[in-house]
This record gives C-alpha cells, structure tokens and sequence, in this order.
C-alpha cells in the first residue's frame, strides 16, 4: 500500500495533482508573481487500495508563484 498525497482547489471534489510525500506535488498553469491565498489549495492523503479513510484535509499555507527555469 501506497500513501497519496491529493491536491485539491477548495471546494473541489476530485484532486487537481496526486503525488507523494517525498517527491510533493506540482502546480501548473499559474503566472510567475501569482500570490495564493492560505486555503485556495487543500492537501490530504490517501492509500491507493483505498483501504484506509483519506485524511481530513488541510489548507496549504499562502505562497507567491516563482519565475519558471
């Protein structure tokens, strides 16, 4: 069994980018300078037999988005 790590835009059902704990997750499609707001963005985790109940979910923390590479 495998933990999850689910991305979620509030208030949405389904998890915009599935990752894991060790490598995180990436959010794409937001202009370099974008500044988000504490709890635009949930995370939880899951297992991927669904074995286990998904955690609650918790507001990730504001952060600014950096210039690409």
């Amino acid at each position: 069994m495998a933990i999850k790590l689910n991305l979620y835009k509030k208030g949405d059902t389904k998890p915009l980018v599935i990752g894991d704990d060790e490598t995180g997750v990436t959010v794409t499609g937001l202009a370099a300078g974008t500044a988000v707001a504490e709890g635009d963005y949930e995370v939880s985790h899951s297992d991927d037999t669904g074995a286990l109940t998904e955690s609650e979910r918790v507001k990730v923390p504001s952060f600014t988005v950096n210039a690409g590479k």
